[in-house]
């Protein structure tokens, strides 16, 4: 069962008028209890001089922020670098094609059921379209691009703390699918306590886990059925409202099964823990971060998934005969996109077996 997890409801930390004049009596009593204080030891002192006219005082100039010196673009490149690997990063963007990869085949496996011969073909497609170059590449050059100097050095310091690494481990932790199956079972995925769940909850939101994978997701799945479809606009304005009625359908199982992947890779960890790295995805640094890598996931997504699209358009598979026979063979010059424009995805794969 999927981690179901409640509405979080942070406060707001700006004061509104209610709170105002509480912490203005707060500044009145405190600055009445210090004159008090200093009162009482100076009852026993000498009476005080005669009062002066008082003198002008100039304001000091607040100080300007201290502004680091330049760094070369061999320095920059570095550290970012070093960011990507302090957050785990640079280990998932490695990782992620091949995730893709092996998601796509085993919904073919579980759903699609292609023919051997046509289910490779989608595999090499999507393998060549999607490299761990190519994400690595995007993600670096947005943060290249707006770079800032003062946040990266903050975020590196934040995730090389040993508590923060200790954390990072975690979640990157190699673990089998016996495992992941008895956690699922568990009290702690089936009924998690509120506050553990409320954790968990606020971390993805911090760091955009689930929100860049449904992104991710759909902005594939446009990209390839479009890159499928071509330059049939009647088609591909079939193929767009059908992707949203499943996106509909889908978002939130996609958000719950990255929240129970999240609560199991640190399933070991305390709510102490948990709440202190929660913190350090909340900062403005690390919302400034994994925004632009949101953004750049996505992109370099859409990219690949074109690609990948305009290469399985391109599959010409030779129909089988006794298919062809029983729907009056297939027209000259015809491919597997003419299955498309077809009401249910159990008639879309009938018709994509004439093309084995």
């Amino acid at each position: 069962m999927a981690l179901t997890l409640p509405k979080l409801t942070v406060p707001k930390l700006t004061l509104n008028k209610k709170q105002l004049p509480t912490i203005v009596l707060l500044v009145v009593v405190l600055a009445a209890a210090a004159w008090f204080g200093w009162q009482r030891f100076a009852e026993n002192a000498a009476p005080p001089p005669p009062a002066r006219r008082p003198h002008a005082v100039t304001k000091a100039k607040p100080h300007a922020p201290v502004k680091p010196a330049p760094l070369t673009a061999e320095a920059r490149a570095k550290l970012i670098g070093e960011v990507l690997a302090a957050t785990g990063l640079k280990q998932e963007l490695n990782q992620l094609p091949e995730r893709m990869v092996t998601g796509i085949k085993q919904y073919d496996d579980q759903q699609l059921k292609s023919t051997p011969a046509l289910a490779k073909a989608i595999e090499d497609a999507v393998a060549t379209s999607f490299t761990a170059d190519g994400f690595s590449s995007r993600v670096n050059a947005a943060l290249t691009k707006n770079f800032d100097q003062l946040r990266l050095q903050a975020l590196l310091r934040d995730f090389s703390a040993p508590a923060a690494k200790a954390m990072v481990a975690l979640e990157h932790a190699s673990h089998t699918p016996d495992e992941f199956a008895e956690f699922e079972r568990s009290a702690a995925a089936t009924q998690p306590a509120p506050a553990r769940a409320a954790l968990i909850k606020r971390i993805d939101a911090a760091n955009k886990a689930s929100e860049t994978a449904v992104d991710v997701a759909f902005a594939s799945m446009q990209a390839i059925a479009m890159g499928i479809v071509s330059e049939d606009q009647g088609k591909a304005g079939s193929v767009t409202q059908t992707i949203e009625q499943r996106r509909a359908a889908s978002v939130s199982k996609i958000r719950d099964a990255t929240l129970l992947n999240l609560a199991f890779s640190f399933k070991d960890a305390s709510d102490a823990d948990l709440e202190k790295y929660a913190r350090i995805y909340e900062n403005p640094n690390s919302k400034w971060f994994y925004g632009l890598v949101h953004d750049a996931l996505v992109e370099e997504a859409k990219a690949d998934s074109t690609n990948a699209g305009n290469l399985i358009s391109q599959l010409k598979i030779k129909p089988a005969k006794t298919v062809a026979a029983r729907h009056g063979g297939p027209k000259h010059g015809a491919d597997a996109r003419a299955c498309l424009a077809l009401p249910t995805d159990a008639a879309i794969i009938k018709c994509a077996e004439a093309y084995r």
